[in-house]
């Protein structure tokens, strides 16, 4: 009967005092509890195992990057990064307990974590008290959070076995209201005061969610290291597709073994609980913090160890890799023309068959409005410094201008060139019934980073210029106009770079579900080649995986046609750019291209007649590299692709 009271207080106030959850009789057995107590050790030794080796071989890596002198492809140089704060103001933010409203200070650190406060002015202290900090790492912004919740609630409810016509209306939250959520995390609801404010706070928030550093050690052997580890870990569980993640170090292994459990156990035990929707949710939070609880209790002490592992193991092996830097890049060369020799023949017919289908597509949809947003990002840098040039009388006139150009990559008259790549966002959704790797609004959010970040450079470039001219309106008209070729050619540059992350985001799914298989027992036998003092610093799968991605990447040039390598006319690469190591070890990817791709700009013309026969027979005679057939069902339309490349 107490399951029938109007409020189910009873029913509540019992399951707040269960000690254990997952000895509870909600379909939470004794072999379920000990079926994830042992996904937890299993995937923490892998994770051991991959990140130990991985460091090793992070080590060899940097000892070859700090040893060569590789030049950046841009011209465009990059200011350093500002330690001003970014942005701050009021809001109102729900409590997390009692769930009452407060008004807050909020300012935006350089470093993307944000802090609050009860006052301006304790705000503005050097070590001003704080009521809170947020550190974003992980979380995604949500800007229209009623609609975001009931989401949430209709899919709990499938995943619950549940009808969606049971659940109860969600609090309904004011106008103006965005939510800062992780799916595992605690989550922030906070209301602006107006449109505008809240439109500006979404997209600062946005930006602090991807680029808020969530690693406690930033050192990039480490970085690098950890990466690589959970990526073939997650490997070695079958999951080949992208995953989101950020975090501590801690916190990442948590959700990347929590992100397992609920594959494998979770489905099971949530389909287990009965009862109404209120009494469900109840247990289902219960369970889901013991969960989380039982992984970050095996986790904190796993990674302590690992840690402690590592930076034992760093000091003795840094002066053997020293030793044998040459034997070891020659070695290296050597098994990589054997890798080619080997697995060429087992995967060209692979790729062939299964991997990157509809590459053309993508690039259709993605390259045009991405040259239309950066082509007038360098129509808004014209403008803006040709109105500025008549300042440039005195030094003042000089710090003017400058100021308000400094401003420019981020102010909203920028969203005239951010815009023009919104428009691929609903085309971008259709392709996730093909191609579920793709997410629109990422990858739209990084094309816009893309373009302020090219444009701030040009500004940069030019204030550094036209100090070095001297600052007058006569330099600035000179400098303008070669700057110009220089925003074109790194524009150019950044369009094909981001093309090429995309299709890769497409196809390696696909590849590591197709290639590694029949390529694992080809590349046993090489690794008998390593000399024993060497095996510790080579490694097989990942000289193979090097491989691979240069495949990749030439078959992706192929595709990309003249915007794989923009040249730059009159321009001396060598001379003009700066050796940007440290600038390379701290990226979170590394694309490391082998050759230099420079082609003459390609202006697309329209040939009528026999140009453009001459044309079609030019194609039709080349024969195809690789050619790719796919075919999915969409509704009631089926879709069918072949591309040859």
């Amino acid at each position: 009967n107490s399951y029938r009271t109007p409020d189910n207080s009873r029913l509540v106030r019992s399951v707040h005092r269960l000690s254990d959850p997952l000895t509870m009789p909600f379909g939470l057995t004794a072999d379920l509890k000990r079926e994830a107590e042992d996904l937890i050790k299993a995937v923490l030794a892998t994770f051991t195992t991959e990140y130990v080796k991985a460091f090793a071989l992070a080590m060899v890596e940097k000892a070859k990057l700090d040893a060569q002198e590789e030049p950046r492809e841009l011209i465009l140089e990059e200011r350093e990064p500002s330690k001003a704060d970014r942005l701050e103001g009021w809001m109102v933010k729900e409590g997390s307990v009692r769930k009452s409203w407060k008004k807050r200070y909020f300012v935006v650190r350089h470093d993307y974590v944000v802090d609050y406060y009860e006052s301006e002015e304790e705000a503005k202290k050097e070590k001003g008290k704080r009521k809170g900090s947020m550190s974003l790492c992980g979380y995604s912004v949500i800007d229209d959070v009623n609609n975001g919740l009931i989401t949430r609630l209709r899919n709990l409810a499938e995943k619950m076995g549940m009808d969606v016509s049971q659940l109860p209306k969600p609090k309904e939250y004011p106008e103006h209201t965005l939510e800062i959520h992780h799916s595992r995390r605690r989550c922030y609801f906070i209301t602006c005061e107006n449109k505008e404010s809240f439109k500006k706070w979404v997209e600062e928030f946005q930006t602090c969610c991807r680029r808020a550093y969530g690693l406690r050690d930033k050192e990039w052997v480490h970085e690098r290291a950890f990466r690589d580890a959970v990526r073939k870990t997650r490997w070695s569980l079958g999951r080949w597709g992208y995953w989101s993640y950020g975090g501590s170090e801690e916190q990442i292994l948590s959700d990347l073994i929590v992100d397992e459990l609920e594959y494998v156990v979770f489905g099971r035990i949530l389909s287990g609980l009965s009862g109404p929707w209120i009494v469900r949710n109840k247990l289902r939070k219960v369970v889901t913090k013991a969960m989380d609880t039982l992984v970050m209790a095996a986790v904190v002490p796993a990674w302590k160890v690992m840690s402690e592992t590592v930076a034992t193991l760093r000091p003795k092996v840094e002066p053997t890799i020293k030793e044998l830097a040459d034997p070891l890049g020659k070695m290296e060369a050597e098994l990589v023309a054997k890798i080619r020799e080997a697995v060429m023949s087992t995967l060209e017919p692979l790729l062939k068959e299964h991997v990157a289908p509809h590459l053309q597509k993508p690039i259709d949809i993605i390259r045009g409005p991405l040259r239309e947003a950066f082509e007038e990002s360098q129509k808004i840098f014209a403008e803006h410094v040709s109105g500025q040039e008549q300042h440039l009388t005195d030094d003042a006139g000089k710090q003017k201008a400058f100021r308000h150009l400094d401003w420019l990559p981020w102010g909203w008259e920028m969203w005239r060139a951010t815009d023009k790549f919104d428009s691929t966002y609903e085309v971008l959704w259709d392709l996730r019934t093909i191609f579920p790797d793709i997410y629109p609004w990422s990858l739209i959010w990084r094309a816009r980073d893309e373009v302020r970040q090219t444009t701030d450079n040009a500004v940069y470039t030019y204030e550094k210029r036209l100090e070095e001219a001297g600052a007058n309106a006569e330099n600035s008209t000179k400098l303008r106009a070669e700057l110009m070729e220089d925003y074109a050619h790194d524009s150019a540059l950044s369009t094909r770079n981001l093309c090429e992350e995309i299709l890769k985001m497409i196809i390696m799914p696909v590849i590591n579900t197709v290639v590694r298989t029949p390529c694992k027992a080809l590349l046993e036998p090489l690794a008998g080649a390593i000399p024993d003092n060497m095996k510790d610093f080579l490694d097989i799968q990942k000289l193979f995986d090097d491989v691979l991605d240069d495949v990749i990447h030439h078959s992706i040039v192929a595709v990309l046609g003249d915007d794989a390598g923009p040249s730059h006319k009159g321009k001396s690469k060598e001379k003009k750019h700066n050796s940007h190591k440290e600038e390379k070890h701290h990226k979170e990817e590394h694309h490391e291209h082998k050759e230099e791709h420079h082609h003459q700009e390609h202006k697309e013309e329209h040939h009528e007649g026999k140009g453009k026969e001459k044309e079609k027979a030019t194609i039709e005679e080349e024969k195809p590299l690789f050619s790719f057939g796919v075919s999915a069902e969409t509704g009631s339309e089926a879709v069918s692709v072949e591309i040859s490349v």
